[in-house]
């Protein structure tokens, strides 16, 4: 094998002190001729093919200039002898080359470049976790964000030399230029974070950038939840008028009675109730613990499902778009009377407010209702988690841990 640095001869007067010509590396071997052009440029007067860099005497260009433009001819020549293997072709010398050029971005090793660029590792930790729809989504935004972050800083995120500043510029520029709240950034930071975590886990990198970050914590306030009064409210209201408004009605109220996700809402079938028992595996935990969660149905909830039959494999309730939901909730609340006013968190500010339930509400609002209402009575997170879906020990259940008005009755009159 034999590696050549050469460059393509322009025809230039001897006077042409501005012309360059970059300088290509050859590879040759049996059966293979490949080349490619580096970084490097020389004026086409002062190149010696015989040297493999500048010629012995050249006035107009200082020795340590001289020197520099040498030694990294010889320093890619080595490399590429070094890292040179059977069955090595173009993209590979391509790749090489670049990363000499550009160390930040590439480290070689095992005979191939090994990109270190954030965004190209998040890629592959996305190829690599079987993730659904929604949490696929979730990590291409925040890979389309990462890249928006260094086209606009002019500053890459590098896998090795990403620093806890770097966090808290992107922190900032997330902030700053998408508008969103400091929970949407926790969030971000976070999957962020995992990512770091996953490619510190490949052996690629031993750089930690988390190490002297304070991530900021999610404020999320007490949970608010309809009480089984007010969900039977809006079971009974008059929604004779509005056929559809009444269909989303029976899916938020069925929910609230089996405390499921939305997505997995959408793809119940009458397959699902075994002996008045619904059974599915949450498509957010599938690809990973795989439990089946078991919930009794209770007879208000199988009357609905009975309403809504449309034959075992047809889904009980027609596919239909989260934000339509989300505003038809909060449309048969107002249609129910039920206008509580609760305490929220402003997203944007994290200050508390006042709003009528029924101006907040979305479909959240009915997994918590059967969280919030069951957490009440038994308070027993593992129990309540085997028919959430949540994960055991799951600390979002230290949310519903209220003191309310009745249980301080309940425990005071303990010492009467």
């Amino acid at each position: 094998m034999r590696v050549t640095a050469y460059i393509r001869q322009k025809d230039t007067s001897k006077n042409d002190l501005d012309s360059r010509a970059s300088v290509y590396f050859r590879v040759r071997d049996k059966g293979l001729d490949i080349k490619c052009a580096s970084e490097l440029q020389i004026n086409p007067n002062h190149w010696s093919q015989e040297r493999q860099g500048y010629k012995s005497r050249v006035n107009l260009v200082d020795d340590d200039t001289r020197n520099l433009f040498d030694s990294q001819v010889k320093e890619i020549t080595g490399i590429i002898t070094r890292e040179y293997y059977i069955g090595a072709n173009s993209d590979w010398l391509r790749r090489l080359i670049f990363a000499y050029h550009h160390p930040n971005a590439y480290c070689m090793g095992s005979g191939m470049a090994v990109s270190k660029s954030f965004v190209i590792w998040a890629e592959r930790y996305l190829q690599n976790k079987k993730f659904n729809k929604h949490q696929e989504c979730n990590t291409r935004c925040l890979i389309d964000k990462v890249t928006r972050f260094e086209d606009e800083h002019k500053h890459p995120m590098n896998i090795d030399s990403m620093t806890a500043d770097d966090l808290r510029a992107f922190a900032d520029f997330l902030s700053s230029d998408y508008d969103i709240s400091m929970n949407t950034i926790v969030t971000n930071m976070t999957m962020l974070r995992t990512v770091c975590n996953w490619v510190r886990k490949q052996g690629v990198t031993n750089n930690d950038p988390f190490f002297g970050y304070d991530m900021p914590k999610a404020l999320y306030g007490t949970p608010y939840f309809l009480t089984i009064q007010e969900r039977d409210q809006v079971l009974d209201a008059d929604l004779a008028d509005d056929a559809e408004l009444a269909e989303y009605r029976d899916m938020f109220v069925f929910q609230c009675m089996v405390g499921c996700r939305h997505s997995d809402l959408v793809t119940f079938t009458p397959k699902n109730i075994i002996d008045g028992v619904l059974e599915y595996i949450p498509i957010k935990t599938k690809g990973k613990s795989g439990d089946v969660v078991r919930v009794p149905l209770i007879p208000k909830a199988m009357a609905i499902v009975d309403g809504h039959d449309h034959g075992d494999d047809e889904p009980i309730f027609p596919k239909h778009y989260n934000f339509k939901f989300n505003d038809a909730i909060r449309r048969i609340l107002k249609r129910a009377k039920v206008n509580r006013v609760v305490t929220v968190i402003n997203p944007k500010t994290r200050l508390e407010e006042k709003k009528p339930i029924s101006d907040v509400a979305t479909s959240h609002l009915a997994r918590r209702t059967f969280i919030g209402n069951l957490y009440r009575m038994v308070k027993d997170p593992d129990l309540v988690a085997s028919m959430s879906g949540h994960a055991k020990g799951s600390v979002a259940f230290a949310r519903y841990r209220v003191i309310d008005d009745d249980m301080k009755k309940s425990l005071v009159e303990l010492i009467q």
